[in-house]
């Protein structure tokens, strides 16, 4: 009885130090990324052993400090959520890895095939289909605008993209090379794996995360449309050196490429998820289905090889947030960090915090 007395004790010391190294650990980042005078607030998550750690630092508008019920635009983070549902309607044989995209959306699509290899769903899943970035080249264009201007001019070719715009353009759209040869960052190929299944189950995108995501999860403060209450809560974020905070993202697309919003909060559930459910449509979302060099994909999350196991990342950014999520689940281990500032070197500067956490927390 007293042996396991003892152990018990030791178990609860050893489980309240980490807690204390890692508060420690959040704290000294959190500090040392206000350091950067453009990093106005931010929030760090880091999930371990079970237990989830958070913290919040610098103030919003009007000396507003972020909280756990703060929300930030997401962006590409969304598409880990997308992945998960194409991987599930797999399991459920509603969907199969090498189906065409053309049998899988309403109109005539033949277009999206190369010298007669068809773009397949695999293929979006692994930004490996020759999509752009944007269907509107001038969506990528405008970030080459002078900084001041990228958030306004951006927010304006993201209104006139509407659903029948996008489909518009994707019907027009002409493959310069076969689809799986090679790996090309494509927003708009996660909008078109969102608009497929919106067909596959005849239900719009927003309610499938609701219904297969969020209420399973008690991801209350996560969604594309947010109510009127949620959207007082939503961050104001900023471009560059902008002094005047951007715009929020319309998202008139299905939202599958980076219309989720969501709180540390709910980020960290969906972290704790994806690194101890045994639940089998996450399983399948997580198989590498494309492997070249340094580059892996699964279901539109980037896989990771090194002396860390295989690991899961994403990064995400608006023209007023960035964040970044990391999986490790061989240290069960997962991080996020978002920022209301967006610049070119902003995902460099979180990233690294990340590995420094990483570095730390290995075992």
């Amino acid at each position: 009885m007293r042996t396991l007395l003892s152990l018990l004790i030791i178990v609860v010391s050893i489980q309240a130090s980490l807690a204390q190294d890692i508060e420690r650990i959040i704290e000294k980042q959190g500090k040392s990324l206000l350091k950067n005078k453009e990093f106005r607030a931010l929030s760090i998550g880091i999930y371990k052993d079970g237990q989830t750690y958070m913290s919040h630092f610098g103030t919003l508008d009007d000396s507003v400090k972020p909280t756990d019920k703060t929300i930030y635009e997401i962006a590409s983070v969304s598409k880990t959520f997308t992945g998960y549902l194409v991987a599930k309607a797999v399991t459920e044989g509603k969907i199969n890895l090498e189906d065409n995209i053309d049998d899988l959306i309403t109109g005539d699509f033949s277009n999206l095939s190369f010298e007669d290899k068809p773009i397949k769903v695999k293929h979006l899943l692994t930004h490996t289909a020759g999509l752009p970035h944007f269907m509107s080249p001038d969506m990528a264009e405008a970030f080459e605008k002078p900084d001041n201007e990228v958030p306004i001019t951006f927010q304006s070719l993201e209104q006139e993209m509407t659903k029948e715009r996008f489909l518009e353009l994707l019907k027009a759209f002409k493959p310069q090379s076969a689809p799986g040869a090679n790996y090309k960052y494509s927003n708009a190929g996660a909008e078109l794996l969102a608009y497929m299944l919106t067909t596959v189950y005849n239900k719009p995108f927003d309610t499938l995360l609701k219904e297969h995501i969020f209420d399973g999860l008690g991801m209350s403060d996560s969604g594309v449309r947010l109510t009127a209450a949620q959207k007082e809560r939503l961050a104001k974020g900023y471009w560059s050196k902008n002094e005047t905070p951007s715009p929020s993202q319309i998202i008139p697309l299905w939202g599958g490429g980076n219309g989720v919003n969501a709180t540390l909060t709910d980020l960290m559930k969906w972290i704790e998820f994806n690194l101890n459910s045994d639940d089998k449509a996450l399983k399948e979302s997580k198989q590498i289905i494309y492997e070249k060099k340094t580059r892996w994909m699964a279901y539109l999350w980037n896989g990771w090889k090194d002396k860390n196991g295989t690991s899961y990342n994403h990064h995400g950014g608006t023209t007023g947030t960035q964040n970044w999520v990391f999986i490790f689940p061989k240290y069960n281990l997962g991080i996020s960090i978002i920022v209301n500032h967006s610049g070119r070197k902003t995902p460099a500067k979180l990233g690294k915090v990340a590995k420094d956490i990483v570095k730390q927390l290995a075992y």
